[in-house]
């Protein structure tokens, strides 16, 4: 080979390296950080409602000290410990005025996809008409369905199916 030649293929090897070896430090930099909530657990019971690792911020994207509720299955009333839970979460809302949340709608995996998310619809739609007639105004509560998208415990038991029946909060604007 040349000289020539052999300046170039050097070169250009030692960029194709360099340009590989920056872009694997850019991606895995790149990735999003998520936190959970720092002391928070991912399971048990906190005044009636499952804590979640999104529970303990009042920022946007967690839910504050907003507790979720359940529900029964195939159903999308509010049980009493529901409501118990619901009062504390508007007396929260109460004290943050300026705080806008987005109530989740969550089902179990029994039952078809679209079923599922018009439950989870539902079970949205009944918190949100209960804040509304404990005082909350509706323009700071949106609601979404995930239906069984996004499970709590993926196992397949009562109790787990139990937990994904819920209703969850997150806040979108402060």
């Amino acid at each position: 080979m040349k000289e020539g030649v052999m300046k170039r293929y050097v070169f250009y090897t030692f960029a194709f390296v360099f340009l590989l070896v920056g872009a694997l430090i850019f991606s895995s930099c790149s990735k999003k950080q998520v936190k959970t909530g720092e002391g928070i657990e991912e399971s048990g019971f906190r005044g009636g409602g499952i804590v979640t690792p999104r529970m303990g911020k009042t920022e946007i994207g967690y839910s504050g000290s907003l507790h979720l509720v359940q529900f029964d299955y195939d159903r999308y009333s509010l049980s009493e410990e529901a409501q118990e839970v619901l009062k504390s979460n508007v007396k929260w809302l109460q004290k943050n005025k300026n705080v806008k949340i987005q109530i989740e709608g969550h089902c179990d995996d029994r039952g078809t996809p679209e079923y599922n998310i018009a439950l989870g619809q539902k079970r949205a739609e009944a918190v949100r008409n209960y804040f509304v007639d404990l005082g909350i105004p509706q323009k700071r509560l949106s609601t979404v369905s995930y239906g069984e998208e996004k499970p709590l415990n993926v196992s397949e038991t009562e109790e787990a199916w139990s937990q994904n029946r819920r209703a969850e909060f997150v806040i979108t604007a402060k």
